[in-house]
């Protein structure tokens, strides 16, 4: 991995709900810090390390919250194999299979000043419950839209050559995944995360600055249903039989499907390059695979144009109402983070976020005097 920072989510409003990745994500980290914390607290102290992370140099990999994607819910500092997340994003029972994790918990609830927030108990529990009903009704509308994008498909499915499909699968995995023998025998590394989310301000996604630092990008092309995620997890199998380091992202709207696949010790990605995630070649390396010219039946979108065009419009005027929703509760969420960041202790969180940013400096010279 290059010397630079990575952008991804661990976590994503979906339309089965709110759907995590964490465990994937931090697996193998040599030490995980779960910040317990309140709301607002915890994005303010990750924020605060990513920003002095950078000005020491530090390779940081930054885990986006999926309300705002503004504000981190996870950091991992590469340099030192360290991650950080919001317990609130970590949950309370997630266990990570690495036994050599080590998992320390930092309580920052001590700043809070509990009188404070006994005056402010009635308003904080009727804030909880807005967010949880909305939130709740943002899902349920997520998924009325994914029935409607099951409807859009359909038109697609039912004229997608599979074998065609399935060849391109053989012919694309036996082309480009040669493994180099460095890993030869060794089980293949696979993370899975989100390349992007459903926000309070719409889709947001993370590509260019995933897939930049690699030397070859597909670009794949077509329609809904036109078979691009079974042609991802068909290459993701290949991938890890033959011991390849993958990075498997999911999309961000239905997390059964994939949108990308990394591999980086091949300095390659392919991934779904149609809304919302759609991005053009720029560079030299850079290939458009359109999977509709090649396995669709020629001229299914003129035969269904005005049946698709329908769907096409109650799909999107869906979408927008369960962003809407997404955004009634950022409002709520800001105004509950006011209640809290008015209890806070703001020197009490500075010498936490100081005393953590110390220890972390002192690991990393630790590291670079025993690299050199």
């Amino acid at each position: 991995m290059a010397e630079r920072e990575l952008h991804y989510f661990a976590r994503g409003n979906t339309a089965a709900g709110m759907h995590s990745l964490v465990k994937s994500v931090f697996q193998g980290v040599r030490t995980l810090y779960v910040l317990q914390g309140y709301p607002g607290g915890t994005a303010e102290i990750l924020g605060r390390l990513a920003s002095e992370g950078k000005i020491q140099g530090w390779t940081l990999q930054l885990i986006h919250q999926p309300l705002d994607s503004d504000l981190l819910e996870g950091l991992i500092i590469d340099d030192l194999s360290v991650g950080l997340v919001d317990g609130a994003a970590w949950g309370e029972d997630v266990v990570l299979e690495e036994t050599e994790t080590v998992v320390r918990f930092i309580d920052l609830r001590p700043v809070l000043a509990a009188d404070r927030l006994a005056a402010e108990a009635e308003a904080i529990q009727e804030f909880e419950r807005e967010i949880s009903a909305l939130y709740d009704k943002a899902y349920a509308t997520f998924l009325q839209t994914l029935r409607i994008h099951d409807e859009w498909e359909k038109f697609y499915i039912d004229n997608l050559d599979r074998d065609k499909m399935d060849q391109l699968a053989a012919d694309w995995s036996h082309t480009h995944l040669t493994p180099d023998g460095n890993g030869a025998g060794t089980p293949a590394r696979v993370i899975h995360r989100f390349l992007g989310a459903a926000t309070w301000r719409g889709a947001v996604d993370f590509v260019p600055n995933l897939t930049d630092r690699l030397d070859t990008r597909i670009f794949v092309k077509g329609r809904p249903g036109s078979g691009k995620s079974t042609l991802f997890r068909k290459i993701a199998a290949v991938a890890e039989e033959r011991g390849i380091d993958t990075e498997v992202y999911h999309c961000g709207f239905d997390p059964g499907s994939l949108d990308m696949l990394i591999f980086p010790d091949l300095s390659l990605a392919i991934f779904d390059s149609t809304a919302p995630h759609e991005h053009f070649p720029v560079r030299e390396g850079d290939h458009i695979l359109d999977v509709y010219e090649m396995a669709i039946t020629p001229g299914t979108d003129e035969k269904y144009a005005d049946s698709i065009r329908r769907v096409k419009e109650r799909y999107t005027a869906s979408m927008k109402e369960s962003i809407s929703l997404l955004a009634e509760v950022k409002e709520i969420v800001q105004r509950l983070e006011g209640v809290y960041r008015n209890a806070a202790n703001e020197q009490a969180l500075n010498e936490i976020s100081g005393g953590l940013f110390a220890e972390l400096s002192r690991e990393v010279e630790v590291q670079n005097t025993v690299s050199s």
